[in-house]
C-alpha cells in the first residue's frame, strides 16, 4: 500500500497515541488520581466540559520542542457515541453568516461557565502562546468532531496558520457550506477511517433534512468485520493504532525488499 501524498504515518501514530492519552486523562479523573500528562511532552493546560452539572476532562494541550499539540477526548464505543449525539444543526457562531454544524458537537465545544468553555480555554491559550513550530490537533470519535470545530476556529480567529489535523474514527461535523469553508482554510487535514467503522457514516441528515459532509482528506484502513457485534471493536482507538502499526511494518518490509 502506497501512502497518499502529504500523509505522515509516523505523525498519525503519534497523534493517535495522544488521542488515546485523552482517555487516560479521563480514567485518572474517574479514579480520583493525579494525571501528569503524556510521557515525553510538557503539559500546558487541560480543559473540561460540562456534563451532568460537573466539569469533566475533555482534553489537553501539550508541547514538545517548538510544537504544540491539542488532543480532544471522544467516546469509546458506538453505543455511547450514538446516545450522546444530537443530530440537529445549529449556527456556528465563530463563522460569519449562517453556517451550520451538528448541535451536540457544537454545544460541547462552546458551552461553559464564566467563559470557561473548552473553546475559550484553548483559543485563549493559543493567542497568548508564541508558537514557533506546528500546531497539531487530534481526536478520536467525538473528539474528532470537536477537533474539526477547533481547527477551523483557530484558522479563522487567531493569527496561527501552521496547522495540521489528524483524526480517527470521526463523524461528519457540519453542513456542505461548513465543509467547503473548512477545506478552503485547512490544507493539512486527514481523517483516518476504518471502512468497517459505522461512526464515520454518521450523521446523515437532521430531522429537517439538512445534510452533512465530511471534511478533507480521508485515509482508509480496514480491520474487523461488518457484523453489528463487531461495531465496538471496529471503532476502538486501540485497534486503529494497532492497524497503523501493522501498516508501518508492512511498508518497512516492502521497502527493505525493494532495496
Amino acid at each position: 500500500m502506497d501512502l497518499p501524498k502529504g500523509f505522515d504515518l509516523d505523525l498519525a501514530l503519534e497523534l493517535a497515541c495522544l488521542s488515546n492519552d485523552a482517555y487516560s486523562q479521563y480514567d485518572a479523573y474517574k479514579e480520583k488520581k493525579v494525571w501528569a500528562g503524556p510521557e515525553g511532552y510538557k503539559l500546558e493546560i487541560t480543559f473540561q466540559a460540562m456534563y451532568e452539572s460537573q466539569h469533566v476532562p475533555l482534553g489537553f494541550v501539550v508541547s514538545k520542542g517548538d510544537n504544540i499539540y491539542v488532543s480532544w477526548r471522544g467516546t469509546s464505543s458506538v453505543e455511547e457515541w450514538v446516545e450522546d449525539v444530537k443530530f440537529e444543526q445549529i449556527r456556528c457562531s465563530y463563522l460569519p453568516g449562517h453556517i451550520d454544524v451538528e448541535l451536540g458537537f457544537y454545544q460541547l465545544y462552546a458551552t461553559g461557565q464564566s467563559g470557561s468553555s473548552p473553546q475559550n480555554i484553548v483559543l485563549n491559550f493559543l493567542k497568548e502562546k508564541q508558537i514557533k513550530g506546528t500546531l497539531y490537533i487530534t481526536g478520536h470519535s467525538l473528539g474528532s468532531a470537536l477537533s474539526v470545530l477547533n481547527t477551523l476556529d483557530i484558522a479563522k480567529n487567531t493569527n496561527l496558520s501552521n496547522l495540521a489535523l489528524y483524526t480517527f474514527a470521526g463523524p461528519r461535523v457540519g453542513s456542505p457550506e461548513f465543509t467547503s469553508i473548512y477545506n478552503s482554510a485547512i490544507s493539512d487535514s486527514w481523517r483516518v477511517v476504518n471502512l468497517n467503522d459505522e461512526v464515520p457514516n454518521l450523521p446523515l441528515k437532521d430531522s429537517l433534512g439538512n445534510d452533512y459532509r465530511h471534511v478533507n482528506k480521508e485515509f482508509d484502513i480496514t480491520f474487523g468485520g461488518e457484523c453489528p457485534w463487531e461495531w465496538g471493536d471496529n471503532h476502538s482507538l486501540t485497534n486503529y493504532i494497532n492497524q497503523l502499526h501493522k501498516l508501518k511494518k508492512h511498508i518497512m518490509i516492502k521497502s527493505a525488499i525493494l532495496t
